[in-house]
């Protein structure tokens, strides 16, 4: 029960649910505009990276670095790596779901404001995860959606993965240098013979995306594990991103079956210039991860999608839904004033999704797709 209570308490789903409702009075559903791969694939990479949250892997990274922090500088500039590099394999939510709370049991001792660093945790998860298909889940679509191979993809995201982390590093710069004194976060015991286990199982779904092996194989590995190591661990699945793909899904198909609107989003996303932009106002708009959906049904400029919705993952708190997760996890641990978060969090990332977003106008055109 506490399963259904918490998918169905989800308001994305509600918001992909009436979209799936709505757009079927255009015309009717089909079950064949559902990809199927792709949900496989997340319900693979979801009940994975619960387990790697289980183990603690993160957790154990964070207390290990943090407590070689002397200065705030240092303790935000940590973090940043942390939410960077653990966004690549954990996914950008489930990177703020674990060093948000850490961050808030840190600051416990210390008079620093959190607003900033909370900020920065969410725009290195999400610019972080942008590495990996597997980071966030429109970058899993893509690659399922186009059939990429491995370096197909990785040629895309490398060039900007760097240039993301320069603007991370850039912007811990801007932290004072203030001496601090941490109360150490406990020691955390990793389990070896269970994450060389969730190891070989996460390489046997990477074989299932790819389409080295059936997917269904990786499903199946990766329930096997999750049975092995706790079925506890299929409560905490986050299952309202698989329904919301699939609702998403059904209503980009309905769209694409309507000449009109059909002729209308042509017109605008013909070039790569044009599906760029297209991509980055609309995040904006209704988030990154439908906007993909979206725009992949009507455009074949790979390379513009993928940098256009995750660059366009920066901007307003909507644009990513990591963007809300952060958001809500900053009023729930320090009840801080939500006008203040929001007007900062608007100055950071609309500065950055203007610097990138130059970047990645000149991008689009270096990678041919």
């Amino acid at each position: 029960m506490n399963v259904l209570k918490r998918v169905f308490s989800d308001k994305v789903l509600w918001i992909a649910g009436a979209a799936a409702i709505i757009t079927s009075f255009i015309s009717p559903p089909q079950l064949s505009d559902i990809n199927w791969k792709t949900i496989t694939s997340l319900l693979s990479m979801m009940i994975i990276i619960q387990i790697y949250d289980y183990l603690d892997l993160l957790k154990y990274y964070a207390a290990y670095l943090t407590r070689r922090a002397k200065t705030q500088q240092q303790l935000v500039f940590m973090l940043a790596n942390l939410a960077f590099f653990g966004a690549m394999f954990l996914t950008n939510d489930v990177t703020i779901l674990t060093l948000v709370p850490l961050f808030y049991k840190i600051t416990k001792s210390l008079k620093i404001n959190p607003v900033y660093p909370v900020i920065l945790i969410a725009l290195a998860s999400n610019l972080g995860s942008i590495f990996t298909p597997f980071g966030n889940t429109h970058n899993l679509f893509l690659l399922t959606h186009f059939n990429l191979g491995i370096s197909q993809f990785f040629i895309m995201s490398l060039p900007i993965t760097i240039i993301n982390y320069i603007a991370v590093f850039g912007v811990t710069k801007f932290f004072p240098k203030d001496k601090i004194e941490l109360h150490k976060l406990p020691e955390v015991d990793l389990n070896i013979p269970h994450l060389t286990l969730t190891l070989g199982v996460t390489v046997v779904i990477f074989l299932g995306i790819f389409s080295a092996i059936p997917m269904w194989a990786s499903l199946v590995a990766a329930l096997l594990l999750v049975v092995f190591i706790n079925p506890k661990i299929l409560q905490v699945v986050d299952y309202s991103i698989v329904l919301i793909f699939m609702c998403f899904f059904i209503a980009v198909g309905n769209i694409n079956r309507d000449p009109s609107i059909v002729n209308h989003l042509s017109g605008l996303i013909q070039t790569k210039t044009g599906t760029y932009l297209t991509s980055i106002i609309t995040s904006q708009f209704i988030s990154n991860v439908p906007t993909t959906i979206l725009m992949s049904k009507f455009s074949t400029n790979i390379h513009a999608i993928f940098l256009g919705t995750n660059i366009g993952g920066l901007g307003t708190v909507v644009a990513s839904l990591a963007n809300l997760l952060a958001f809500k996890q900053y009023r729930y641990y320090f009840k801080g004033n939500a006008g203040k978060y929001m007007a900062s969090f608007s100055i950071v990332n609309f500065t950055l999704l203007i610097i990138l977003g130059t970047i990645g106008f000149f991008l689009i055109d270096l990678i041919p797709t």
